[in-house]
């Protein structure tokens, strides 16, 4: 396991979506709709250049999935936290945020 700050893993999402938008715009697919079709196995294997962009956009995919997930507990738990103050600086939260353990690998 490793630790990833938030800003980390806003980092990541924002590579991950330059990525996607690479693909998204050589194929004329969102990446949502391509994943489906990869995951059904739905799409051609015959060429080799595109059956190894097939498995890089999805895995670009996945790891940005993962990552708004991430961020979306990270987010809720320090939120949760400060249900009791009236108003919220965005500046102290920023402060207040801790890297948290993610699995390594994605």
């Amino acid at each position: 396991m490793s630790t990833m700050s938030l800003m980390e893993i806003i980092r990541d999402i924002h590579a991950m979506d330059e990525e996607l938008r690479h693909y998204e715009a050589r194929y004329g697919l969102r990446s949502q709709y391509f994943y489906e079709l990869y995951k059904a196995g739905q799409l051609c294997d015959e060429d080799p250049v595109e059956t190894r962009d097939y498995t890089d956009w999805a895995a670009c995919y996945e790891i940005k999935q993962h990552r708004e997930e991430l961020y979306d507990t990270l987010i809720r738990s320090v939120l949760q936290k400060l249900e009791s103050q009236r108003a919220v600086s965005l500046a102290e939260l920023k402060l207040t945020l801790k890297p948290m353990k993610i699995p390594t690998g994605v």
